[in-house]
């Protein structure tokens, strides 16, 4: 049954929110190899990760434009992902949907926000998607500014290549600064595809060619979080990670549209915490 929130006035600024059962897609596949040598730049650049539904009006109204102008700033400020779970097209959800929703809507998501969608977030900060786009953005932006002035714990390089009927990701992890033991840090690798046309709700109706951007098909791991890179041991500065992942890929999916992005988590919270991201276009 789907229930849609009534408009709320926050900071004199309202926002609308959907709520709808998840409905999951088969697994994704993953692969390895050696990864090739290229360069890992020394900068933080924000992941904001953007739930959405077909079905929410909201969420073509508000979420999707907030997402699809922050994604503007790709590469040199922030990456950007969009996770349908359990949308009415079944063929837009992401099978790993459900369980990063399910931690970001027990550890960061609260109030309005919790348990509905648009939601968003910053790394691991709560942003509301108010019905004033230029505020969303605004706000996003603050935040991607800020993590990029923090201090870089580690960075991520990417390649790719398509090869039939699978992408290959080439990537190095460089950690600029000594972790102790026992932390547990993965990378996860989130293949996006670009200008996806589907049907959308939005406040004034259907749209029936609405354009959705960087939405997430398929990873390289079960977990949201993807896979370890160091397995709890000690890591000294410069100490770098090389792997090459081969994921398989859908015959729907536009193959001249995808990205990579890559996250780095943290593991010890819920959810995991975001180190840095990056993405290759």
């Amino acid at each position: 049954m789907k229930k849609i929130f009534a408009l709320m006035a926050i900071a004199a600024v309202g926002f609308i929110a959907c709520n709808k059962d998840d409905d999951e897609s088969p697994a994704p596949a993953t692969g390895g190899g050696s990864a090739t040598s290229f360069t890992v730049e020394k900068k933080n650049r924000a992941a904001v990760i953007y739930f959405g539904e077909d079905w929410c009006p909201p969420c073509g109204t508000n979420g999707g434009p907030t997402l699809d102008s922050l994604l503007k700033g790709e590469g040199s400020l922030l990456t950007g992902i969009k996770i349908n779970k359990g949308s009415n097209n079944t063929s837009l959800n992401w099978s790993g949907g459900g369980s990063i929703y399910n931690a970001y809507n027990s550890g960061v998501f609260s109030g309005p926000n919790q348990n509905a969608i648009p939601a968003m977030a910053v790394n691991n900060t709560e942003q509301l998607v108010y019905t004033n786009i230029n505020t969303n953005i605004s706000q996003v932006r603050s935040k991607a500014n800020a993590f990029a002035a923090d201090s870089v714990v580690a960075g991520i390089a990417l390649q790719k290549s398509i090869v039939g009927d699978s992408i290959v990701v080439d990537t190095k992890v460089k950690f600029f600064k000594a972790q102790a033991a026992g932390i547990d840090y993965r990378l996860a690798l989130y293949v996006v595809e670009d200008d996806v046309v589907a049907s959308q709700s939005t406040n004034t109706g259907t749209v029936a060619n609405y354009t959705n951007h960087n939405l997430v098909r398929v990873s390289n791991a079960a977990a949201y979080t993807g896979v370890a890179v160091n397995s709890s041991a000690a890591i000294a500065a410069d100490f770098q990670y090389e792997k090459t992942y081969k994921m398989y890929l859908k015959p729907a999916w536009n193959k001249a549209n995808l990205k990579v992005v890559a996250v780095l988590w943290k593991m010890g919270s819920t959810p995991a915490k975001v180190i840095n991201s990056n993405v290759v276009l």
